[in-house]
């Protein structure tokens, strides 16, 4: 007897529960690769800059800071407050200025591998630059 081929394929498509599994495995597969490769290093930019100026404060954040202890629990609340709206407004201009630098040199810069090795020249997309610096922009804003 010879095979329907027909309603071999009409039993496949019959039964969905294969096609949900295999969909639901690419799209566990597809975030697992985007969080990994893409908001990860997105994150740790953020939280990188972040870090850099907390250690490295400007001298408005510094001076805040030492009148804090003078004023009462209330005072002390809004000056938190403030020196962490300024840091975030010191640091969202720190990523401007490193984006508005690369495309302004054109996107040629000297990068320096994430494997350690010496540094090499590339050409950077200045559309890529500004990208990145939104990204980092609104990862920033959720960590302050």
């Amino acid at each position: 007897m010879e095979r329907n081929m027909v309603y071999e394929l009409a039993k496949t498509l019959q039964h969905t529960e294969g096609l949900e599994k295999d969909f639901l495995e690419m799209t566990t597969s597809l975030r697992e690769a985007i969080e990994k490769n893409y908001i990860q290093k997105i994150q740790m930019a953020a939280g990188d800059q972040k870090a850099f100026a907390v250690e490295h404060p400007p001298k408005e954040v510094t001076l805040l800071r030492a009148i804090a202890p003078f004023l009462d629990e209330n005072g002390r609340g809004q000056i938190q407050s403030i020196t962490r709206s300024l840091l975030l407004m010191h640091t969202l201009q720190s990523v401007n200025n490193s984006v508005t630098h690369i495309t302004e040199d054109g996107g040629l810069i000297a990068a320096r591998s994430s494997d350690g090795s010496d540094g090499t020249t590339e050409n950077l997309d200045p559309q890529s630059a500004k990208i990145a610096g939104l990204l980092m922009t609104l990862a920033l804003v959720e960590k302050f």
